[in-house]
């Protein structure tokens, strides 16, 4: 039960960090905890297994839907930076 209430405790300061930071990032903004898994599934599937294999009594998280949601952040990330590189491309102005 301490370790159920320590997760929890850890889970909640994450996401009060995660809204405290700027909005000057691309993309969905993450906790620490997601930050984590998102740089594992970076790093290939097998790492990915790993980090989760070792910590799967507390997280309780599915492999393969771990991967999916890091390619969906990586998605939305990427559209955001399509997004803000058009924004920046001022047309120059001919007199």
């Amino acid at each position: 039960m301490k370790s159920f209430i320590f997760v929890l405790a850890t889970l909640t300061s994450g996401a009060a960090m995660a809204q405290n930071a700027s909005s000057t990032t691309c993309g969905p903004q993450l906790t620490h905890l997601q930050e984590r898994l998102y740089e594992k599934a970076g790093e290939g599937p097998d790492t990915l297994r790993d980090f989760i294999f070792i910590r799967r009594d507390i997280l309780q998280l599915d492999v393969s839907e771990t991967a999916d949601w890091a390619a969906a952040v990586s998605k939305k990330r990427a559209t955001c930076m399509k997004q803000s590189a058009q924004v920046l491309v001022v047309p120059q102005l001919t007199l």
